[in-house]
């Protein structure tokens, strides 16, 4: 029985990394694909973006270059702005034009308020307290033996994939507003095409993320259950 539960603890552990390596991997080896394809249409990721706000009357965010890394595009909804890495922000390629429109989803988002983001932000404080303590806990609980503090330690991993599990709903939602509007005239057929894999390799890293936090919360259970009957 011992070494069972030592080898469900690997397994869970190895599992969670290769989903998270082949997630990463595809999300790469598919943005490297679709940034040197070049729409048909001569517009920037940021020309996208703009217009895309400007169309449905949203005002008050703005696009921004940051200098940050590959893939850190995001929106900032208490900035209000839609922050674009310097590829995505002056290349006019396929992986461009889809990101950028994704980011501008989450605005149109906020600027319905789709019930998600909603959600979301109001798990998003206790997600952020527990990503700092949860290990120090465990560590603690760990180190001193105190079995108590262990579960205290997995239920805050458990509101980390509590916040990315309602996390994969507004991000599904915010690529499929970005195909649609993308569909109207910004891409054609075969252009949309690679939009749509580009934003579902993209997709797929938040949920390789939610089924490694739920190895981890596995593992750290099964760990926890073999420390008490020790």
């Amino acid at each position: 029985m011992f070494e069972n539960t030592i080898t469900i603890e690997w397994l869970l552990l190895i599992g969670a990394f290769v989903i998270s390596m082949i997630a990463q991997s595809s999300v790469t080896s598919t943005y490297k694909k679709y940034s040197s394809i070049s729409t048909s249409q001569p517009l920037t990721g940021s020309q996208v973006a703009q217009k895309i706000l400007s169309d449905h009357g949203i005002y008050d965010v703005q696009v921004v270059q940051q200098n940050k890394g590959t893939l850190s595009d995001h929106y900032d909804p208490r900035k209000k702005i839609v922050a674009l890495s310097p590829n995505i922000y002056n290349d006019n390629s396929i992986a461009s034009i889809a990101v950028a429109a994704h980011e501008v989803g989450h605005a149109i988002q906020h600027a319905q308020s789709y019930v998600g983001i909603k959600i979301r932000d109001k798990v998003l404080p206790f997600a952020m307290i527990s990503s700092q303590m949860a290990w120090v806990v465990i560590f603690i609980s760990f180190a001193v033996g105190w079995l108590n503090l262990t579960y205290i330690g997995i239920a805050m991993i458990g509101v980390i994939g509590l916040f990315q599990l309602v996390t994969l709903p507004v991000e599904f939602d915010a690529s499929n507003r970005a195909l649609k509007i993308l569909s109207t005239g910004y891409l054609d057929e075969a252009d949309l095409s690679g939009a749509k894999k580009m934003l579902s390799a993209a997709a797929f890293t938040y949920v390789a993320a939610f089924l490694g936090t739920l190895a981890q919360i596995g593992r750290l259970l099964l760990m926890s259950n073999r420390n008490r009957r020790d």
